[in-house]
């Protein structure tokens, strides 16, 4: 840390000339009474966010430093370890994607003087917007329902299975960045395992108060060529098992139930974008588990039918999928060819959805128990979502559910 800066503003942007003028304004705007920098990475866009990026580095030379990339580095390396962490000069870190902005000019005070108050505080993170690029609805990320310290059991709960903090809210203390292990910067995915880290080394608090706007399905977003790319997507998923299985060596164990629910999870999300046997050949290669892919595999195969499927039908009149992921297609398909029929899809009230899925009309939980006196529902959802789900559920009083999609005791 040199000088007097008190915060290293973080931001990385490729090709987002539509957005990084927000990002960039929300952090200038900052009313603080300590010095802060802006250090904006570029990764070689191809349209004209780099031109923006010097306009407003220009406008003020005193607060913000520049890194273009004239060759792309994504796939060669982590930026953040690569180009940022070590240039920077503030007593905290604060991040800022691109194709994310800040709306509240007192954000890094807030940060800073909670921070500065508690030094016990490894890090403190708020509630954000989450704003549908697509579409343009709006929703509150509400990760926790109250201003605070949160456990380090809660915060790696936060984002398995819920609505997780947005990257755009953290800060974090500099000076523990240098005894990170390296698995934490393994993954193209930051904000999980950053959140992790700190939350290992200290307290972390909370504002119910959103500072932020998370934009998704933006076309340079990393969630948004999960959904366009299979491959991506599968490699995503090796990525985050490793990770998963690292940081449960590294907490020795402590999480190992909601981690390895989390890692079954990520097994069902590798075999639903590879086919069979390209998948159990990359699994062995990989050094993965290969019988728990076998176990997934057998799961989604067409010709299965869970007998909780079976027995659903039974009890009830009228059936509906819950969830429109990757696993709702998977269950249409295994419940048509054994003839059994269902009215639609469902998702929990205030979540983002489309009119149709698979050609099926997609429901709002509560408009579904207004027109159906005894509805049932099998949950298309991976295990780390069902518990979520199933809360849900028996806050509505529904019984008559069932969760087809298990492996390896999870």
């Amino acid at each position: 840390m040199e000088g007097n800066i008190m915060v290293s503003v973080l931001c990385t942007a490729y090709n987002h000339e539509k957005f990084i003028k927000d990002a960039i304004e929300g952090v200038v705007s900052q009313k603080t009474n300590f010095k802060y920098e802006l250090i904006i990475h570029d990764d070689a866009s191809t349209d004209g966010t780099a031109k923006v990026i010097k306009e407003y580095e220009n406008k003020y030379p005193e607060v913000i430093r520049t890194v273009i990339q004239t060759e792309n580095q994504y796939q060669r390396c982590n930026i953040y370890q690569a180009f940022l962490f070590p240039i920077i000069k503030g007593k905290y870190v604060a991040f800022c994607e691109g194709d994310d902005f800040w709306t509240d000019p007192d954000k890094l005070q807030k940060q800073v003087d909670i921070l500065e108050t508690h030094g016990t505080y490894s890090m403190c993170m708020h509630n954000a917007v989450k704003q549908n690029y697509e579409t343009g609805m709006e929703s509150l990320l509400d990760t926790f329902p109250e201003d605070g310290v949160y456990s380090q059991a809660e915060q790696v709960r936060a984002g398995l299975g819920t609505d997780f903090p947005a990257f755009a809210s953290y800060m974090v203390r500099a000076g523990l960045l240098d005894g990170m292990p390296d698995f934490f910067l393994a993954s193209k995915v930051l904000d999980y395992p950053l959140r992790q880290y700190f939350a290992n080394c200290g307290e972390v608090y909370y504002f119910k108060k959103p500072m932020s706007v998370y934009r998704v399905s933006t076309p340079q977003s990393y969630m948004k060529k999960t959904s366009e790319s299979q491959l991506f997507y599968n490699n995503y998923t090796v990525e985050m098992i490793r990770f998963f299985e690292n940081f449960n060596r590294y907490t020795l164990g402590v999480f190992s139930d909601i981690l390895k629910c989390k890692i079954v999870s990520d097994y069902f999300g590798f075999c639903l974008s590879i086919p069979e046997k390209e998948g159990i050949t990359k699994a062995l290669e990989l050094g993965l588990d290969a019988s728990l892919a076998e176990e997934c595999y057998q799961c989604l195969s067409p010709k299965h039918l869970d007998s909780s499927i079976l027995e659903l039908s039974r009890q009830t009149g009228q059936r509906f999928i819950y969830g429109t992921g990757r696993l709702a297609p998977v269950c249409k398909a295994q419940m048509e060819l054994a003839g059994i029929g269902f009215e639609g899809f469902v998702v929990s009230d205030g979540q983002m959805k489309a009119e149709l899925a698979e050609g099926r009309k997609v429901y709002y939980l509560s408009e579904v128990l207004k027109m159906s006196p005894n509805p049932g529902f099998v949950l298309a959802v991976q295990p780390i979502n069902a518990g979520a789900v199933e809360e849900v559920l028996k806050r509505n009083h529904i019984e008559n559910y069932c969760m087809p999609y298990r492996a390896g005791n999870y």
